[in-house]
């Protein structure tokens, strides 16, 4: 069984890789362009001196799909309020397309968190990676263009859509107020489990709830999926990088998206 480390928001643990940190191909970028512009940061606040932050995207004009763990405080054992939520997207270091309170978040059915079902200090139950994911009701619509998702059953990427690029872009814990992206990265859909997904891409903390895009030759994208945990992470100061990681399908949220964003 792999372990598993929380690849944010507090500095999540998985095994260290044995030779030390490879060369990172991840690379800035200034959001000003779709579907950049609908990735954002998920600013949680614990408390005064406990704050931090995950991965967004705006997949309606008021929901954003992120990684539920991000909304857990481990050190109440439970789940934040609301209030306690804000979502910044296209965030360039002072400047964003679009900032919006959060009135109300849906979890994923049965995702359990605490402590007495975590294997580990920051870590995660391996049965909950599949449901690690979450849906915030912005409190206002963003006047932006949301990103769409799809759902590709057994899909291997890129490999079974011809042309396509695989990329994961986020708020990483080494650049927190600039995206950045791996792009040309792969992605195996409902592995190791159906609903879950296993990406080879460079992730740091910070992105946990990135999206993990499909980019077209003709200039469309979509979601197929949100990067939640790593799988071999290298510990770089209080963060830790990872070349792999596992997260959730599409298809472990897409009925509640069509219930929530397209009714």
């Amino acid at each position: 069984m792999l372990a598993i480390g929380l690849a944010a928001p507090d500095a999540a643990r998985s095994q260290a890789a044995p030779h030390g940190p490879q060369p990172d191909k991840r690379v800035p970028m200034e959001p000003t362009a779709w579907p950049f512009t609908a990735i954002g940061r998920v600013n949680v606040v614990q408390g005064p001196a406990h704050r931090s932050h995950c991965t967004g995207t705006l997949v309606g004009p008021r929901h954003v799909l992120t990684a539920a763990h991000c909304l857990f405080d481990a050190r109440l054992d439970t789940w934040v309020k609301p209030h306690q939520i804000h979502f910044v997207s296209g965030q360039a270091r002072d400047l964003n397309t679009g900032t919006a309170a959060i009135e109300a978040f849906r979890l994923a059915p049965g995702i359990d968190l605490r402590a007495a079902t975590r294997p580990s200090r920051g870590g995660i139950a391996p049965g909950m990676i599949g449901r690690d994911w979450v849906i915030l009701t912005l409190s206002q619509p963003l006047a932006l263009r949301p990103v769409p998702w799809l759902v590709l059953p057994n899909a291997d990427l890129p490999g079974s859509r011809p042309g396509a690029v695989v990329a994961l872009a986020g708020y990483a814990a080494d650049r927190p107020y600039l995206p950045v992206i791996h792009r040309g990265c792969a992605v195996r859909i409902d592995a190791p489990d159906t609903g879950m997904l296993s990406d080879l891409c460079e992730s740091m903390s910070g992105e946990s709830g990135a999206p993990v895009l499909v980019l077209d030759a003709d200039g469309t994208a979509a979601l197929v999926g949100i990067h939640t945990a790593v799988t071999g992470g290298t510990r770089v100061g209080n963060a830790y990088r990872s070349a792999s990681g596992v997260g959730v399908a599409a298809a472990g949220f897409a009925g509640v998206l069509d219930e929530m964003v397209r009714k």
